[in-house]
């Protein structure tokens, strides 16, 4: 890999890792609001036990791992073709947005709901950070480097 592939993989997992732990303490801090003002925090998702109770685990990695899961993805396309890094972030960011209306059917209560849709909210603003970053250094680095062997080409 050449030492400029390099720097912008480091960019890009630097830029992955600051904003997924920005949205973790976002999301941390909606659940704080959630405990400060009496939210019940318990859900009743549509695969698993009723009256789940949202904890501070399930906050931190049910945003770290989708967002490391998406980042790994987008890393992957970016290197071969920009158009499907941006049709990949933008169906990211549609399905993030479906699932918004889906936390009130199981939510306890309004409150609770309207937490979790700003923490699904953090978490898709995020990807799209994340994504847009794949986009601008990745495969920016991937079209370089194409260029980079046609005129190096004998």
């Amino acid at each position: 890999m050449p030492k400029d592939d390099a720097m912008l993989t480091q960019r890009f997992t630097l830029v992955t890792l600051i904003t997924t732990v920005v949205a973790i303490a976002l999301n941390l801090g909606l659940y704080a609001i959630g405990r400060a003002t009496g939210a019940a925090l318990k859900i009743d998702p549509a695969l698993g036990q009723a009256d789940h109770a949202i904890i501070l685990g399930d906050v931190v990695w049910k945003t770290a791992v989708p967002l490391a899961l998406g980042a790994v993805v987008l890393a992957l396309i970016a290197r071969r073709s920009r158009r499907w890094t941006t049709i990949v972030i933008v169906a990211g960011a549609a399905l993030d947005a479906l699932s918004i209306p889906f936390v009130f059917t199981g939510a306890h209560d309004t409150m609770t709901g309207v937490l979790l849709a700003g923490m699904h909210t953090v978490g898709g603003v995020a990807y799209v950070v994340i994504g847009t970053r794949a986009h601008r250094d990745l495969a920016r680095g991937i079209r370089e480097s194409a260029v980079r062997t046609r005129v190096s080409a004998p």
